[in-house]
């Protein structure tokens, strides 16, 4: 299990462990998503700072430092998401994430926890002494059933993009294995793990073919900030 772990840990975290301070180290963690945004994300909380990171090319990290923080406001708008909306001195930040399993409320609850251990300002309701600060995800019929399609959709998809991989059937097959992988992460942790790894891959390969560019003229849409809610000024 340690192993599965620390071979998680290098895939998803690779990228933000090598970028933190000396001393310094990730105490909660979950995948995240920007409000109306479909590449994946990571919303990560160390002892310094919160720090969110979009897979696309368009959209910088956020980095705050939690001392800047004042107050966290979590809105459960439904059984299975919900909206963190962290406010400071000088930003406002608005991730999203996904609370379909067990894992995943834990995972949301250890990044509350931590969020009022570092003294951020925490809503009447939350209680940092529960073990879980969200209550567990209960599972019915309807949602047992929206994981065999998930899985069977999903499966799917990545046997098209294993043949649109062959040299005998020319076709996007990356592309396809990637829409695959973000079905697949509806419903699957190991999913979600290779589609923010691979949508990183993208992202690295978009930003290298813009590096190849670099002499042409930007396009006119390059110039237009990103059409995500992080919003600077409180």
């Amino acid at each position: 299990m340690s192993l599965l772990f620390r071979f998680r840990e290098r895939l998803v975290l690779g990228p933000i462990l090598q970028s933190l301070d000396e001393g310094e180290a990730v105490v909660a963690w979950s995948h995240a998503s920007l409000p109306g945004a479909r590449a994946p994300g990571l919303f990560v909380v160390t002892q310094q700072r919160c720090l969110l990171q979009v897979a696309s090319p368009s959209v910088p990290d956020v980095e705050t430092p939690l001392s800047r923080l004042r107050i966290f406001e979590f809105d459960r708008r439904s059984a299975t998401t919900g909206q963190l909306r962290l406010r400071g001195d000088e930003a406002e930040i608005v991730a999203e994430f996904s609370l379909t399993s067990r894992h995943r409320t834990r995972a949301m609850g250890r990044i509350l926890a931590q969020l009022a251990r570092a003294e951020v300002g925490a809503p009447p309701s939350f209680d940092p002494s529960a073990t879980s600060p969200l209550p567990p995800v209960v599972r019915g019929v309807r949602d047992h059933a929206r994981r065999v399609w998930v899985t069977v959709l999903g499966a799917l998809v990545l046997v098209v993009s294993l043949l649109f991989a062959s040299p005998f059937v020319p076709g996007p097959g990356a592309l396809t294995a990637v829409a695959g992988l973000a079905i697949l992460a509806r419903e699957y942790e190991w999913a979600r793990d290779v589609h923010l790894w691979s949508a990183r891959q993208v992202d690295r390969f978009v930003s290298w073919i813009r590096g190849r560019r670099g002499g042409d003229e930007p396009a006119e849409h390059d110039h237009q900030p990103p059409r995500h809610q992080v919003v600077s000024g409180s």
